[in-house]
């Protein structure tokens, strides 16, 4: 028997992360459940709220099993890279058979739909797609249109509109482009929209609860009504619970801009319009805010102009990230496991093909020199999350050497 799967950032875990794991519980009784999970940098392009660490335990806590660690490249990605990681690394583990997620639109056959459009681009749909980009829409808002001119008797340009339903699309159409032996299950959301910023629901998104703290607090008890009261207490009872936020690393960031702004171009997502923007500045605002205020354009997302900003930040070039391409795991890093789930580790071990790893000084006995080189940089980014950590609050994060595996 093999398991379900899931895809997360967990930045914080909520109530509407404890309500897609009941629901799995409901549906699937007898099988368990595997957390792949963002480091330390998640998909908007940002550090993390909370070290990984806690976001572990906040998952275990809350009902998951099994977390193994999303390949780090891919987990401040665009949609397509980070759904690609996700659902490869899950297969990779060779104990998942099904992901599970959650989306706006739960109608399996329309979402499977636009994957195939977007995996195949018949030439209707394509043609209108280059029209609209070279018009100098960013590719969202190009694709919605798109979609919108070929298909108007329908609501499928309707779906794109929300980011998890966009997500849910990439799932299927990674599990179809690689044809793997993967179903995929949806709970369907009904709470808040993904960037909600309102608290006062039982579940919201994540962006409400980052949104609600800006400064280290002694608790967390206005969340109580958002979160799992076991996650909360996790929470409340680390040392280690105090948000971070992209204003953090922004001295980084500028050192980063400055040194190295003549290459800005090499960073993967950043594209030549970004870079002769920020290198026309005459100097860098004082805030990460106001540079964003200063490079906008209708060509670029947010989104992606954060995610830009943190590969300049983290030196993650586009030949780097072509080298290590989402849909080829290197290894599976486990974060942390149930007690009594610890099966899971040695099933894992007899099915995949992949070094696993759950103490980071085995890592050079088992890893190639060239995957090696991938680890080492993740722990190299830990360093930097770990330094503007301890700029701010004076708190030294254990290293990656120093975390072992987080059992509950």
């Amino acid at each position: 028997m093999k398991h379900i799967g899931i895809i997360a950032e967990y930045n914080p875990f909520h109530n509407g992360h404890a309500f897609q794991i009941s629901e799995i519980r409901k549906n699937y009784p007898d099988r368990n459940i595997v957390v792949c999970l963002s480091g330390d940098y998640v998909q908007r392009g940002e550090p993390c709220f909370f070290p990984k660490s806690l976001r572990t335990q906040c998952a275990l806590t809350g009902g998951a099993d099994l977390i193994i660690e999303l390949p780090i490249l891919f987990a401040s990605a665009s949609s397509e890279h980070f759904a690609t990681a996700g659902v490869t690394t899950l297969y990779k583990t060779g104990i998942v058979d099904t992901i599970c997620f959650g989306a706006e639109c739960d109608d399996i056959d329309k979402l499977t739909f636009l994957a195939d459009l977007f995996l195949n681009e018949p030439a209707n749909y394509k043609n209108v797609l280059k029209n609209n980009l070279s018009q100098g829409l960013s590719f969202p808002k190009a694709r919605y249109n798109a979609v919108k001119a070929c298909f108007p008797e329908t609501d499928y340009a309707d779906i794109l509109e929300s980011p998890n339903n966009i997500l849910a699309i990439d799932y299927i159409k990674a599990i179809r482009k690689y044809n793997l032996p993967m179903t995929p299950f949806i709970v369907k959301r009904t709470s808040d929209n993904h960037n909600s910023l309102d608290t006062n629901n039982n579940i919201c998104s994540s962006s409400a609860l980052r949104n609600s703290i800006d400064n280290p607090v002694d608790n967390y008890n206005e969340w109580s009504n958002n979160l799992p009261l076991a996650v909360l207490d996790i929470i409340n009872n680390s040392t280690y619970a105090k948000p971070m936020f992209i204003n953090d690393f922004y001295p980084f960031l500028q050192n980063r801009l400055i040194s190295d702004s003549n290459n800005l171009n090499d960073y993967f997502e950043m594209t030549e319009e970004l870079s002769n923007t920020i290198n026309n500045l005459t100097v860098l605002p004082a805030t990460f805010d106001e540079l964003m205020d200063k490079i906008i354009s209708k060509n670029n997302t947010m989104a992606r102009i954060r995610r830009s900003l943190l590969n300049v930040l983290l030196s993650r070039t586009k030949n780097l990230v072509n080298e290590f391409s989402p849909d080829k795991t290197s290894y599976i890093r486990i974060l942390g496991v149930k007690n009594n789930s610890t099966h899971l580790i040695r099933t894992m071990k007899d099915n995949t093909d992949v070094p696993i790893i759950n103490k980071i000084t085995n890592a050079k006995n088992v890893l190639s020199d060239r995957d090696l080189y991938l680890f080492n940089r993740e722990i190299n980014e830990n360093m930097i999350y770990r330094q503007v950590y301890y700029n701010k609050y004076g708190m030294i994060l254990p290293t990656e050497y120093q975390q072992s595996v987080i059992i509950i």
